[in-house]
This record gives C-alpha cells, sequence and structure tokens, in this order.
C-alpha cells in the first residue's frame, strides 16, 4: 500500500474500528494471543502508522469499566472478522461462548477464522459439521456454524515457543496468511509489501536520525526528541546493517560450497577446506552438503560382532547407543557397541528369532520367534518377563508409552496387547507382510492410537479399545506400509497404486499426493525422515525417492546398482542428514546425501547378503546386519551435525587453508 491509497477499515475510517477480535482462552493462550496480535497490527506496516490494521483482544483494548460485557460487545460490533484462538481452554470458556453466540447472531460465520493452538479439530463431511467426539478445541455452538468444512491455522507448534515475533519464519508465514485474509489481499502481494514497507522505513529511520540530530541544536526539547528518535533509528539500522551482513555471509558460504564442489577430485583437501570454510561462515544446508560430499570415501568397519551359530548376524543399536542388539538363532544377544564384548543372553525360544528391538527406553527386549510366540526381556539381565503366542510371528513392536506392544504375523494379521495384564485387546487383519519388510504398524508419537494396513485401507486404532477411529480412503490398490510423522500430526502411506499419500490425523483428509516418475512401479514403504522435513518412498524396481515435504518435490533419486529383482533396505540418519541403503544381494551398504541424493560412502568389508541396518543416537555410527557372516559397526563422521563434520574435517585434513589459497579463493588472511 503506498503512502497516498486511502485508508481502510480497521486501520482509520471505514465500517469498522477493528479488522478483527481475537477471543481466546487467557489461560490456555494468554502468551500467544498479544504475539498474534502484536504480528497482525506489524506486519507489512507502513512507516507513517502506528499499525498496519487494529486487532482487538480484551487486555489491550478494554480500560477499567463496571460493564465488562458491554464494553466487550461494543468492540465486536466494530468488528470486522472473529478469529477465535481455539483450544480446550477456549471451548470450556464461557466468555468465548459469550462471545461467538454474539457473533452468530449478529455477523456471518465467513468473517470467523479458527487458528488451533491445543486439541483437535475434526470435520465430518457425512454430517456437514464438525465431529462432536472427536473435536476437542471447538466451543459446541460451533458445531454445525459452517456450511462447508472452513480451512484453519494450526499454532499447535507455537505453544512451545517462547519468543514469537515476525523475526521468527514459521510464525511470520503464519501471520502473512492470516493477515492476507483480513486484509483481502493475496498473499504473494501482501508479503513482498511487508518486505517494501521494512526497506522504507530503514531509509527513513536512518534519514531522520541524521535530521534530528541536527534539530537537536535548535531546542532543548527537540534535542531529547531527536535524541531518543536518534537511538531508534540507530538500533534499527544496526539490525539492517546486522540482517546485510548475515546476508552477505551465507550468500558467500553458498559460493565457497559450489566452489568447494567445483574442485577436482585429486584435489580432496582443498574441497575439504573450503567447504569447511563455507560451514564457518554460515551453517546453510549447501555448505554442510558440500563438506559430507568432501569428506566422502568407502569406510570400512572398526568392530566385527561374531554371527550366531555362523546363520548370521542381524543388529541393532540400542536407544542410547551404548550397545548393539543381535539376533540370527534361537538366541538373542546384546554386546557392548565399543567393544563387542558379550553382556546378555536372551534364551528361550525354541526356533530362530526373525526380529528384534528395544521398548523406547531401552530397558527392555522384543523379540519374535518361528516359534509362534513374542517374548518380552529385561535387558538388564537377560530374564524372559512374558510371552504371548502369535504363530506365524515376524515382528512386534512396544509402544512408546511402553504400555501396549502390537504383534505382526506374516499371514496378515495384527495382535494388540495390554502389557500390564498381558490380555489381547484386539485383533485386526491386514496385508500379508515378509521378514525385514516395510512398516506395515505405526504407534502415534503419545502412544494413543496405531496406524495399520488394514486388508482393505488403511485404519487408525484407539490403543486402549482397538476399536477403528479412522479409515483412510483413496488409494486404488492395497496399501504397503503406514507411518506417523514425527509430531503425530500427518501419516504417510505407500500403495502398489503407485503412490504415496500424506493425511491429516485430524480429519483423515489426504493432504497431498506423491507421484514418482515410474507410474508403472508399485511403492513399497515410505518413511519420513526423524525431523519431518522428507519423505523417502522405495518401489519394487529398488529406486528411492527423496521428497520435500513442505512443496512435495522431488529432491533426490538413488537407483540400486543390484537390480530390479532385489529388495531395497534403506534407514534415515536420526538428523535426517543422511540415507543408508542396501539389497538383499548386496554385502557394501551405501550412505547418500537425503538432500542431493549424492553418494557418499560404502560400507565394506563383509561377504555376507546385509538384511538389517540402523543408526546409532548420533547419526556417527552404522551397525550393519548379514546373513552367514560378523554384523558390522561402523564410526562415520560423514553424518553428524556441523561440530561432528567440522571435528572429521579436522581428523581428516592435517593443515589450513596457505596464504596463496586464500588470496586465489578471495578469503580473508587470517588473524596474527
Amino acid at each position: 500500500m503506498s503512502p497516498t491509497a486511502p485508508p481502510s477499515p480497521g486501520t482509520g475510517p471505514g465500517p469498522f474500528r477493528y479488522r478483527a477480535f481475537i477471543s481466546y482462552s487467557t489461560a490456555a493462550d494468554g502468551a500467544l494471543a498479544p504475539s498474534l496480535q502484536a504480528g497482525l497490527q506489524r506486519f507489512a506496516k507502513p512507516w507513517y502508522r502506528i499499525r498496519a490494521i487494529r486487532v482487538f483482544r480484551d487486555q489491550t483494548g478494554l480500560g477499567v469499566t463496571p460493564s465488562l460485557w458491554g464494553s466487550i460487545e461494543k468492540a465486536l460490533q466494530a468488528s470486522d472478522y472473529f478469529i477465535l484462538l481455539a483450544s480446550p481452554g477456549a471451548a470450556a470458556s464461557k466468555w468465548v461462548e459469550q462471545e461467538i453466540d454474539w457473533w452468530l447472531r449478529n455477523r456471518s460465520a465467513d468473517h470467523l477464522l479458527l487458528v488451533l493452538t491445543d486439541g483437535e479439530i475434526v470435520w465430518d463431511n457425512a454430517i456437514g459439521g464438525f465431529d462432536a467426539k472427536r473435536t476437542t478445541a471447538l466451543p459446541r455452538q460451533l458445531a454445525n456454524a459452517f456450511s462447508h468444512e472452513p480451512r484453519f491455522l494450526d499454532l499447535r507448534w507455537a505453544r512451545a515457543k517462547s519468543d514469537l515475533s515476525l523475526r521468527h519464519p514459521t510464525f511470520a508465514d503464519a501471520i502473512a496468511r492470516l493477515a492476507a485474509t483480513l486484509r483481502g489481499v493475496p498473499l504473494e502481494e501482501l508479503i513482498g509489501e511487508d518486505i517494501r514497507q521494512h526497506q522504507r522505513t530503514v531509509r527513513f529511520l536512518a534519514g531522520a536520525g541524521t535530521t534530528l540530530a541536527a534539530v537537536a541544536v535548535v531546542a532543548l526539547i527537540a534535542a531529547i526528541q531527536g535524541n531518543r528518535a536518534w537511538r531508534t533509528s540507530e538500533r534499527l539500522v544496526a539490525q539492517e546493517q546486522t540482517a546485510s551482513a548475515l546476508e552477505a555471509r551465507v550468500a558467500r558460504s553458498r559460493q565457497l560450497a559450489a566452489t568447494s564442489l567445483n574442485q577436482p577430485p585429486h584435489q580432496q583437501d582443498l574441497r575439504i577446506l573450503l567447504a569447511t570454510e563455507a560451514v564457518r561462515l554460515h551453517p546453510t544446508a549447501e555448505a554442510e552438503s558440500a563438506l559430507r560430499r568432501a569428506l566422502s570415501g568407502d569406510v570400512q568397519p572398526h568392530l566385527l560382532i561374531p554371527g550366531h551359530q555362523e546363520r548370521g548376524c542381524y543388529a541393532r543399536f540400542s536407544p542410547d547407543g551404548t550397545h548393539a542388539l543381535t539376533w540370527g538363532d534361537a538366541t538373542a544377544q546384546l554386546r557392548n557397541a565399543s567393544t563387542g564384548a558379550l553382556r546378555v543372553d536372551f534364551k528361550g525360544h525354541s526356533e530362530d528369532i526373525l526380529d528384534a528391538n528395544f521398548s523406547p527406553d531401552g530397558r527392555t527386549v522384543c523379540t519374535s520367534s518361528s516359534d509362534d510366540s513374542v517374548r518380552l526381556w529385561d535387558a538388564a539381565t537377560g530374564l524372559e518377563q512374558h510371552r504371548y503366542p502369535h504363530p506365524g510371528a515376524v515382528s512386534a513392536q512396544i509402544g512408546p508409552d511402553g504400555t501396549r506392544l502390537l504383534s505382526l504375523s506374516a499371514a496378515g494379521n495384527a495382535t494388540l496387547w495390554d502389557l500390564q495384564s498381558g490380555t489381547n485387546i484386539t485383533e485386526i487383519s491386514l496385508q500379508p507382510i515378509a521378514l525385514f519388510s516395510e512398516p506395515m504398524a505405526s504407534f502415534h508419537p503419545d502412544g494413543r492410537r496405531i496406524a495399520i494396513c488394514g486388508e482393505r485401507d488403511p485404519v487408525v486404532i484407539d490403543a486402549d479399545t482397538g476399536v477403528v477411529v479412522l479409515t483412510l480412503t483413496g488409494h486404488a490398490r492395497p496399501v504397503r506400509s503406514i507411518q506417523f510423522s514425527p509430531d503425530g500430526h500427518t501419516l504417510v502411506t505407500a500403495s502398489e497404486d503407485g503412490t504415496a499419500r500424506i493425511w491429516r490425523l485430524a480429519n483423515g483428509q489426504c493432504e497431498q499426493v506423491l507421484n514418482p516418475p515410474n507410474r508403472e512401479s508399485k511403492l513399497l514403504e515410505a518413511r519420513f525422515s526423524p525431523d519431518g522435513a522428507w519423505v523417502a518412498t522405495r518401489d519394487d524396481q529398488a529406486t528411492l525417492v527423496v521428497w520435500n515435504i513442505t512443496n512435495g518435490q522431488q529432491v533426490a533419486r538413488i537407483q540400486s546398482s543390484d537390480g530390479h529383482d532385489s529388495p531395497l533396505l534403506f534407514r534415515f540418519s536420526p538428523n535426517g542428514k543422511c540415507l543408508l541403503t542396501a539389497t538383499f544381494n548386496s554385502t557394501t551398504a551405501e550412505l547418500w546425501d537425503t538432500e542431493s541424493g549424492t553418494r557418499l560412502a560404502g560400507m565394506v568389508g563383509s561377504e555376507g547378503d546385509i538384511r538389517t541396518l540402523s543408526f546409532g543416537p548420533d547419526s556417527g555410527r552404522v551397525v550393519v546386519g548379514s546373513i552367514f557372516a560378523s554384523a558390522r559397526i561402523y564410526d562415520c563422521g560423514l553424518c553428524r551435525d556441523v561440530e561432528g563434520l567440522l571435528t572429521t574435517a579436522r581428523q581428516r585434513v592435517g593443515r589450513s587453508l596457505t596464504a596463496e589459497e586464500r588470496l586465489q579463493f578471495q578469503l580473508s588472511p587470517l588473524p596474527n
């Protein structure tokens, strides 16, 4: 908006004094509401105005008055939009209920905007309203207030943040989306206007500082005012200079990263040193990736773990990374991950163990065996704690809260167990599965729900009752894998129809469809990265595709060199920076840069075909399990975070850039 533009509602003369009225529970959102109000009033604010729009909030818009409701009613009458900070606290608030009652009686629900801060909002298409049983964040009056499903802004993540302002990129994006609706301006146009107004403000204040400093000589009062304005101007200019300096460092970091990648392979030391400089300037994603690629190279195992009766040695790290759990015959073993020393034997099964893993806290080991049983063991003593009969069981997992066990059989059924009572809660039919295969079931991070690839469509069940609470419909062919996102708000599924889909847990609606390049292939697996930034999918042609979950774009494609007939295994590193892959025909696992799909290293040194892959919790170690061979543990600094990468670089290259090299690449000389 230009300085000569006419005033609009909520900023000056017009039909409404306030552009929006914020309704919220003080107990639930007393900290978030002020940040939301401030952000809306400041976003794309011209320099000559106090605020871009006026937004009413009770703590700032009301004076001391004996008639509280009367004042609130006047504010409602003077507001164009109603913003509800939806939460269980707001749903129970009599003030929020009274404000919504007024709005629905006097205004349209089309100008009622929902901002979810806690709880759930679930729309039921069958009834054309909100699902009363699963919606916990809305007052009862809104159950049927909307003629069609409204879009809402999800700010549940913001409750955990202590410093919310327009400097926070995600919060600024949310404010921009809300402000675009309030002001009737396209989102892209409004963001562009915010950038232009910021630049104008900085230029004006910088000039105003000089002018006011001169005026200070004329009069004492003017001097005081000028001095205050000067300090404000100085502070803003300093902030702008800091931002400009940061932008320059980011740009230079990316330039150096590209320069590093362009060096010839025989100049590996130089590539590492240039990428190190890029990371030190600013740890951009490009700089980190360049340093990983500069450090690339095959890795030998630093520790071999003997097999189980020469049948093989499958392996997995403990949650804290201090031990490796191995299996391959009728026993499982816990070994020190640094020395290989045997700590605990888990003996009792009469047939081979097919799968073994830990409870989330690492205190319990769970094994699934060909003897048709799933057993729990004390990880410290090796004593059997409980056994659960399940014919054909090939895998089992303990829920995040440690109260539930889900076991799965190759025949196509899942059994949910109560670990406290040892009783069977429910049984569910699912797609037939195989050992070492895709994740057919996934616990919600809070342990209260479980997603399962049902016999027809994927379903979500209640972990307490076993009742199906959500069915995900949309895939044209069977679904082969399902997984919750790390934050628990979405799920990803992979189907034989050749697509992967992202689903919103709150309402069961499909948000994204990921279409791999080869639509003739069947997708067998899809996984979120631990940071939730990526999804990786694999198909029946041993092709792995990495997707940016924000925009649904493909960022990398990895094709196995072992042929299409060999199943592909893959795992994300805990920090999401790397992918580890192998096929059933390979003796070497391969490490890849997630964002670029560049091969970083081969985990060499074995004759056995690979069956299991596992990262340590710090992303710096890998354990590979094989048949008819020892398991191998590798130290791998390529996947660590920035500090670990820099440490690995220092260990790899025993020198610094020379003065001539620094001059050649236009780097500042090192201080004396």
